[in-house]
């Protein structure tokens, strides 16, 4: 099977050759191509990755680093240096909005500044070879606190929900905007639509299943009818412990759960698999915490430990349940994928 194949498969429950392997993003690429002696470009095959995310870009801001936090997209975090994926400075433009004028006053992005034909040349560039996913990181509960920082939207949600329900509208009204702006045009060169929000601690929600039901729940239902009515599988990326709501995150849509952060969870991998597998399929379940201080012996043994449940009759992904960062040894990254392609599936 093809890496496009084998993921696209696995998704929909078909039979396939091995565990499809993936991952959220690899910091560590420069590191892994040292010690294996090869050219980075080369990291991901040399890893047997079976898709790739295709993510959009806003303006430049991806390639051109700036100091004004004022350039970046939503003018709220800034990143700085190697940080990662995580802003080193933030501010909260909407902090002090006390009135819809002021909401709806603030200077929005408008959906035509995202770098669109960016994500068409890399799909066009990887889609007959890997199952490709996108656009990712347009969360709504997530950009509610950037915007309004995250202490100021949750006294917000409880003592002004008209004003908490107009920023997250807001948001949702302009991100479904650049979803539908992105899916016409990348069309049939990607076959997954995803999206991502955060909204749990590994100890459970930060807010009560009924104030997600009230204010995030419908949001992400529109970015979701969006993927649907372009026909494409609906692939969602939320951290932590999301158990109170994933049966919602079920009935909504969703074909893959992306992170499944097994050691946070309140069940088994075992109950886990059995409630939910005949419902989506499972991406993540690597403890990416860990990666950095296993051996790749240990990392081994866990990888096979999560494949003989989580892969089970297929539904699953094999990869970390987050980033893989830079303090990570190559030799773990390496095993822990080596491990994945190499364990015999198992129904």
């Amino acid at each position: 099977m093809t890496p496009k194949e084998r993921q696209l498969a696995t998704i929909r429950k078909q039979p396939i050759d091995r565990t499809p392997i993936d991952a959220i993003w690899i910091y560590n690429q420069k590191e892994i191509a040292e010690y294996l002696q090869i050219d980075q470009k080369q990291v991901l095959e040399e890893l047997g990755l079976d898709g790739r995310p295709i993510l959009l870009e806003y303006k430049n801001e991806f390639s051109q680093r700036t100091d004004s936090v004022e350039a970046v997209t939503w003018s709220s975090t800034l990143f700085e240096g190697n940080s990662s994926q995580y802003g080193t400075l933030r501010k909260y433009p909407l902090e002090e909005a006390s009135t819809i004028r002021q909401i709806e006053s603030y200077p929005w992005p408008d959906p035509a500044d995202f770098n669109y034909d960016r994500s068409l040349a890399l799909a066009e560039k990887y889609g007959q070879t890997y199952a490709l996913r996108g656009p990712f990181w347009l969360p709504v509960f997530c950009k509610a606190c950037d915007l309004l920082g995250m202490e100021e939207a949750m006294v917000k949600m409880m003592t002004e929900p008209a004003i908490f329900g107009a920023v997250v509208e807001r948001i949702t009204d302009l991100t479904a905007a650049v979803c539908e702006r992105y899916l016409e045009v990348v069309g049939d060169k990607i076959d997954i639509f995803e999206i991502g929000d955060d909204f749990a601690t590994q100890r459970g929600l930060m807010i009560s299943p009924a104030k997600w039901r009230e204010f995030i729940k419908p949001q992400l239902q529109r970015l979701i009818d969006i993927g649907k009515r372009h026909d494409k599988l609906i692939w969602f990326h939320s951290c932590g412990d999301i158990t109170d709501v994933l049966p919602d995150l079920i009935d909504m849509g969703i074909d893959v759960w992306e992170t499944v952060q097994l050691h946070t969870l309140p069940i088994s991998p075992e109950k886990l698999k059995a409630d939910y597998g005949d419902h989506i399929t499972f991406f993540g379940g690597i403890n990416s915490q860990t990666l950095p201080f296993s051996s790749p012996e240990a990392i081994a043994t866990e990888v096979k430990r999560v494949i003989s449940v989580l892969g089970k009759n297929g539904g699953y992904i094999c990869g970390p349940d987050h980033t893989i960062n830079v303090d990570v040894p190559p030799e773990n990254t390496i095993a822990m994928y080596k491990t994945a392609r190499e364990v015999e599936i198992n129904g």
